[in-house]
């Protein structure tokens, strides 16, 4: 028995070091909003949502989500959504890099300008503002927006504004000029926000949803000449372009193997 526990724990330090190599960063937090428990397909463990402000509902559930593997429907089916301002409590113990994905899709309304809010960190930051979903994506398609912030010394950085902090990174999600405000899923993560795993271009989307979404040219996501500006309400930084490289998941995987080919023949030799 005791020679079988040696080669279990040398495989489980294996799948660490691995896990940690493939990588670049770390869940905090990550939460199936309005849904119950789920490891998505990259192996993100998601909490249920156990808030009790406003409603929780699957109405999504009678829909395809566009950009989303079937085993990860779930996430963009369920939501909270709210007749007025509401938000969720993370606590950041650590510092350094961090970032912050709010998945959205728009599961009921058929056109644009019908559902439009705001979302806000710990009362301070807009990072989005008049975020009108299916102007956006169009409906029944996923939405990711990566924001990034920094944790130092008892302050909370978003692109370059700076603010107290004590602790615990609050997401608002603001009523704002139609209907209510709403979230699919969160994930809170220390680390490179650019590792994250991405959704699919929206070229691949049908043709069909394309020409549903009309994409806003203003809002929080305005001119993008001014790269580093500060800003206050209602502007907000840029989201995270996960498609500037397709390139990023070559080396880690090719690591990995590396790695655990030799441990594998290790191994069988040891049995």
């Amino acid at each position: 028995m005791a020679s079988l526990k040696s080669p279990l724990l040398l495989l489980l330090t294996i799948f660490s070091l691995l896990y940690t190599l493939v990588s670049s960063y770390e869940v905090i937090y990550a939460v199936n909003c309005g849904g119950g428990r789920h490891t998505d397909t990259n192996g993100i463990r998601y909490r249920r949502d156990e808030s009790d402000a406003g409603v929780a509902s699957d109405f999504g559930k009678g829909l395809t989500i566009a950009r989303v593997p079937p085993e990860d429907q779930i996430l963009y089916q369920t939501e909270r959504y709210h007749y007025r301002d509401f938000s969720y409590d993370v606590s950041i113990k650590s510092e350094g890099e961090h970032f912050v994905v709010l998945k959205f899709a728009e599961v009921y309304f058929q056109r644009p300008n019908e559902k439009v809010f705001d979302v806000v960190l710990n009362n301070h930051f807009t990072v989005a503002s008049n975020l009108d979903i299916f102007a956006r994506v169009g409906r029944a398609v996923a939405f990711d927006m990566i924001i990034p912030f920094t944790v130092h010394d008892g302050q909370i950085t978003v692109n370059e504004e700076t603010s107290d902090f004590d602790g615990t990174l609050v997401v608002e999600f603001s009523k704002g000029l139609r209907d209510n405000p709403k979230i699919n899923a969160i994930v809170v993560a220390k680390g490179n926000p650019g590792e994250f795993p991405p959704l699919p271009p929206l070229e691949q989307v049908s043709k069909n949803s394309q020409q549903q979404a009309q994409p806003e040219t203003d809002g929080e996501w305005g001119d993008t000449s001014s790269k580093g500006q500060k800003f206050k309400r209602p502007s907000g930084p840029r989201a995270i372009d996960p498609y500037s490289s397709d390139e990023s998941w070559f080396w880690p995987i090719t690591i990995a193997i590396a790695v655990f080919l030799p441990v594998m023949f290790c191994l069988c030799g040891l049995s």
